[in-house]
């Protein structure tokens, strides 16, 4: 398969990666950034500003990163009575902190160093819902167990899985464990609550199955391509996931007056429910 459709995609959507990140609910993300634009200008876009939930709900941290690479943190404290007093709040003291400049040092006296900033928190995700896979004369269902981090601006998601599912026609029998896991690629859209990506997971399939009132155990593997959309809200986590789910080696199983064969290509679809962390 050609990588260069998927690495142009990648680059694309780094390009298109906003200076300002804001990772809080407590402030407009739209009036927040059209405020900073009217202060500062198109200068904005040299710079990568970070905005996270600070120890009480009427505080923010703030990260800056200047053009020359320089980074500057602070605590800013929001008063407002309403999201759009405090974006416009948030505006003014993102402006003020963009043009403070470091304090040269006194004469004869040692320059005492600045606190090293914190590093930003990696945010992530752990949840479980069901899943459901439909193929020529099979249905099965199951449940999936998921965990995922946001990377590299929130454009890549590595995540780990582990699923319990399989179909029980008549006389027969057929269900798997299946742990492993991918990556997501993507981006957030921009009220930063909603992702879109497409994912690669790839999984061992440990298969048990009744055929013929003989149980056969076998190993399998099923690479899992399809589309990404998740909601991330203070806390809640809600994904949905669907796509085509390839498994080899193919496996058919009889009954005493039917068969079902599982593989090589089966649509599947996964709901997920959990919490954000970070």
């Amino acid at each position: 398969m050609a990588l260069a459709p998927q690495l142009a995609l990648f680059a694309s959507l780094m390009l298109l990666s906003p200076p300002l990140e804001l990772h809080t609910d407590a402030v407009d993300p739209q009036r927040t950034e059209a405020g900073l634009r009217t202060r500062v200008g198109d200068s904005l876009d040299a710079w990568t500003i970070t905005v996270h939930p600070g120890p009480t709900t009427d505080q923010v941290e703030v990260r800056l990163r200047a053009p020359d690479g320089t980074t500057r943190q602070r605590r800013v404290a929001l008063s407002g009575a309403n999201r759009d007093d405090r974006s416009r709040e948030l505006a003014a003291s993102l402006a003020l902190l963009m043009d403070e400049a470091p304090s040269p040092p006194r004469s004869g006296k040692s320059a005492i160093a600045p606190p090293a900033p914190r590093p930003a928190p990696v945010s992530g995700w752990l949840g479980l819902g069901p899943r459901l896979e439909a193929g020529p004369k099979l249905v099965e269902g199951g449940v999936d167990v998921m965990g995922g981090a946001w990377l590299l601006r929130e454009h890549l998601q590595p995540i780990a899985s582990l699923s319990l599912g399989g179909a029980a026609p008549e006389d027969m029998s057929l269900f798997h464990l299946r742990f492993g896991g991918g990556i997501a690629a993507g981006a957030a859209l921009p009220d930063r609550r909603i992702w879109l990506g497409g994912h690669v997971l790839a999984h061992v399939l440990r298969s048990r199955a009744r055929d013929l009132d003989r149980f056969t155990v076998d190993w399998m593997s099923a690479t899992e391509l399809g589309a990404t959309v998740q909601y991330r809200g203070r806390r809640l986590f809600l994904g949905a996931r669907t796509g085509i789910d390839l498994v080899l080696p193919s496996r058919t199983v009889h009954g005493h007056g039917a068969r079902i064969r599982r593989g090589p290509a089966q649509w599947m679809f996964g709901l997920v429910i959990g919490v954000v962390f970070g």
